[in-house]
């Protein structure tokens, strides 16, 4: 990712201290942060025409949980980056993986996991 150019973030997690939690961590490295409380409203968001580099998905959430909001993004051709973010134990991972994230971390993520994942991504040099 070139480095002028601002990396917009759509965090998507019904619990608003985590929000605030994952928000502060990423502006740190300067991106552009957005937030939606559930996987329809991360639906949405593109639906609108917003458009991101990244996003971090939790999985339970009321309504669209975030295994179907990720299936329904890849189907809509979303190429953002994806990063499964939840508490669910690990057998989570197959079900986020095959809806198409590209990553999946536990809670609780730490500021030193996040940086590791978006130093893979492109994201931070």
């Amino acid at each position: 990712m070139a480095s002028s150019q601002v990396v917009k973030v759509l965090i998507v997690d019904d619990d608003v201290v985590t929000r605030r939690i994952y928000r502060t961590m990423l502006l740190r490295f300067g991106f552009e942060i957005t937030e939606a409380g559930d996987g329809k409203s991360a639906v949405n968001q593109f639906l609108t025409g917003n458009e991101y580099d990244l996003i971090l998905m939790d999985n339970d959430m009321p309504g669209m949980n975030g295994v179907e909001a990720t299936r329904t993004l890849r189907g809509m051709g979303i190429l953002a980056k994806i990063i499964a973010i939840t508490a669910d134990d690990a057998n989570s991972r197959g079900a986020f993986l095959d809806a198409g994230a590209d990553e999946f971390l536990l809670k609780p993520v730490n500021f030193t996991m996040l940086t590791v994942i978006l130093k893979a991504f492109n994201f931070l040099n």
